[in-house]
């Protein structure tokens, strides 16, 4: 990794294969190429680095909520009491490392009675404290210098120094790291605290234009996104992709999801039917971002014993529901819901799926479960003026029930002010729903 310094490129970090080559930070991106010539430069990015350290931070809060920073070298997680919750810490350290794995970090783990010796452990790659090489303590250079002369080259053999002795020969963070190691002194790092929206975003290495580099992206960082959900134990109700243009303003895109979900197949499934309906005409990309603006909580399903649903299935159909919206727009896919209107033809709305259902208001009396055309049938009635047989094409039925029902709505609405209907039930037990309109009768439904 290398930054501009005047008129000099230079080294401010290395991999171990190049600090194996004899490449150190500090030296010129020239000496640095002299002894590895296949080496890689990546330009150093403070902003986008330090991004990538909160949205590590986000991810691993899973495991603990107590979460700090040495940036840009080490996360170090305080798991004091976490265990128990993974059943053990060799469990826990597999989880973390498997997650890591899967955001494509190679990182090293450390495991310690204190935030040091743990940091020590990791970047001495050894699990023994005392075989750590002292160049996992993080010394200043000249302290590194004069161990070396004295051939101490191990922290045991650093530690079994009297304490004492070492102000007078050595900087003061020597002296703080061993007393730090010992337990009777404290380590101080950048504690870490969850974002309110979660984002995500990968850089490129240079402007592209390439659709499968942009579906690449998004394929990751949902991998990201899931992570991050699943340490706040939530899933995504909306999601928010961003593509950085190069020139001119980025592309961006919405879309509301059913129901939570923090699937990562599912969220790149979502992006992807999303970004094919996108025209990027030609503009090339320097990244892209993924933001979660809404958060919804996901609850282990609980198995029903009685009512004989599929989960299974349900969750299947919210799922196309959701790739659905993703594909035509949140308009396109809509579904039934009951109105306040009494006039039957009113009684119910197209919504789109994924939005919020409204509070429908259900009328108090009871509605048919198909509702036709009207069409004119002939109809006696009583004295009273309830329906007592009816003629229906060629048929001819007494009707054995009748309950009326007067349907009032504001003339402001348009037609008629109000309405009568007849709840009715002829001989062969049907029932069926008659509306009066003056003197004549129309069949307008059937229960």
């Amino acid at each position: 990794m290398v930054e501009l310094r005047g008129d000099s490129v230079m080294v401010v970090d290395a991999s171990d294969l190049a600090r194996a080559a004899g490449v150190r930070p500090g030296m010129t991106a020239t000496a640095a190429r002299s002894l590895a010539p296949e080496l890689s430069l990546v330009e150093h990015k403070p902003q986008a680095e330090a991004a990538d350290f909160e949205a590590l931070g986000a991810t691993l809060y899973r495991f603990t909520p107590r979460v700090f920073f040495d940036s840009p070298r080490a996360v170090l997680l305080d798991i004091t009491g976490c265990d128990r919750l993974f059943g053990t810490v060799e469990g826990l350290m597999a989880e973390v490392h498997s997650v890591l794995a899967r955001l494509g970090y190679a990182a090293r783990l450390g495991l310690g009675e204190n935030a040091t010796a743990a940091y020590t452990l990791a970047l001495g790659k050894t699990g023994a404290l005392v075989e750590a090489p002292v160049s996992a303590l993080r010394l200043e250079a000249a302290d590194h210098e004069h161990l070396e002369a004295l051939g101490v080259r191990r922290v045991g053999e650093l530690l079994a120094l009297p304490l004492e002795s070492l102000p007078a020969r050595f900087s003061d963070v020597l002296v703080a790291r061993l007393r730090e190691l010992r337990g009777s002194a404290v380590e101080h790092f950048t504690a870490f605290h969850p974002p309110q929206v979660l984002c995500e975003r990968l850089e490129f290495e240079g402007p592209t234009d390439r659709r499968d580099a942009l579906m690449f992206a998004m394929q990751r960082l949902a991998v990201a996104l899931e992570e991050r959900l699943a340490a706040l134990g939530a899933g995504a109700l909306a999601l928010e992709a961003s593509l950085r243009a190069h020139e001119g303003p980025p592309l961006t895109f919405s879309m509301p999801l059913g129901r939570p979900t923090r699937d990562s197949r599912s969220l790149a499934a979502l992006l992807l039917g999303r970004l094919e309906s996108v025209d990027t005409a030609e503009r090339w990309f320097d990244g892209v971002e993924v933001r979660v603006p809404v958060l919804g909580p996901i609850r282990p399903p609980q198995r029903d014993l009685f009512s004989g649903k599929d989960a299974a299935k349900e969750r299947s159909i919210a799922a196309l529901v959701d790739e659905l919206a993703g594909r035509l727009g949140a308009d396109a896919v809509v579904r039934a819901e009951l109105t306040a209107d009494p006039r039957p033809e009113r009684s119910f709305a197209y919504r789109p799926f994924v939005a919020e259902a409204a509070a429908s208001a259900a009328p108090a009396a009871p509605r048919p479960v198909a509702v036709f055309e009207p069409h004119e049938v002939s109809v006696e009635c009583d004295a009273a003026g309830l329906p007592i047989r009816w003629q229906h094409g060629r048929q001819i039925s007494a009707l054995t029930s009748a309950f009326p029902e007067r349907v009032n709505f504001g003339w402001w609405r348009g037609d008629d002010a109000e309405r009568d209907y007849f709840m009715v039930r002829d001989e062969a037990g049907a029932q069926w729903w008659l509306e009066r309109r003056g003197e004549r009768w129309f069949i307008a439904g059937a229960f």
